[in-house]
């Protein structure tokens, strides 16, 4: 048997319930500010043990999707990435065209390198700390999973840098809209596939050069290193793309 081949992976059930409560926030079932149901009724509508329930919810939490509240009226509430209102309507909207990958890969093109100029030009000391410690729990996520929600939170801190409140709310629809086609390709920030890992790596290594000149206060090469990483972007997620289609084919003629 070739050495290439290794065990079949199951997914816990924790892992499960954290897909499945993320996709509906994608799909706008949950929206921002919905509490989830009490850990009661979760138990007996997913079948598991509290124990399990508890280690998803944990997930969720970690990664920013929820949040525990507490006291007699807590529980679970559901966050929202992209703060400001509205957002998530001009996403669905946006979201219905089947042509949407190719119109996001040309905004991100069109409108990043001018954030990553900006933030060059505008950047404080406790800018560049906020960029150097999100790289940080990126290189640590990637290690030990492949794969972190550090990657499209460098992009929402670096539009909130660029100090443009136009920009910056541009930047939470491409991000709201990369988190849709993302999910649509099994693309996830809580663990990586074999297939993902190229796209992962792209993305971590050309922040880490955008950083760098961000850091040495240079738009020009902030600016041309952003061209870059979406021309890499844009190729990993169009062959991941394919990829699917393919699979699906596949799936359909067997």
């Amino acid at each position: 048997m070739s050495s290439s081949y290794g065990p079949i992976k199951t997914e816990k059930p924790s892992d499960l319930i954290v897909k499945e409560i993320w996709e509906l926030i994608l799909k706008g079932e949950l929206k921002p500010g919905d509490k989830l149901p009490p850990e009661r009724e979760l138990v007996k509508r997913f079948k598991v043990s509290i124990v399990t329930l508890r280690e998803a919810l944990k997930i969720l939490e970690a990664y920013g999707h929820i949040t525990k509240k507490r006291g007699s009226r807590g529980g679970s509430v559901v966050l929202d990435i992209t703060p400001t209102k509205g957002i998530n309507l001009i996403v669905q909207c946006l979201g219905a065209n089947g042509t949407v990958l190719e119109q996001l890969i040309e905004a991100r093109m069109l409108v990043e390198p001018i954030i990553a100029r900006q933030a060059a030009e505008k950047i404080s000391k406790g800018g560049i700390a906020k960029l150097k410690a999100n790289l940080e729990q990126h290189e640590i996520d990637f290690k030990a999973r492949g794969t972190t929600k550090c990657g499209w939170q460098f992009y929402l801190l670096l539009a909130e840098l660029a100090d443009n409140a136009i920009l910056k709310v541009f930047e939470e629809i491409l991000i709201r809209m990369l988190l849709d086609q993302e999910f649509s390709l099994s693309i996830s920030d809580l663990e990586s596939t074999k297939e993902q890992l190229p796209y992962n790596r792209i993305t971590f290594e050309g922040q880490r050069k955008i950083l760098r000149a961000i850091a040495d206060r240079n738009p020009q090469l902030a600016e041309a290193e952003m061209v870059k990483l979406r021309q890499q972007w844009a190729r990993a997620i169009r062959a991941l793309y394919r990829q699917r289609q393919a699979s699906e084919v596949t799936k359909r003629e067997s």
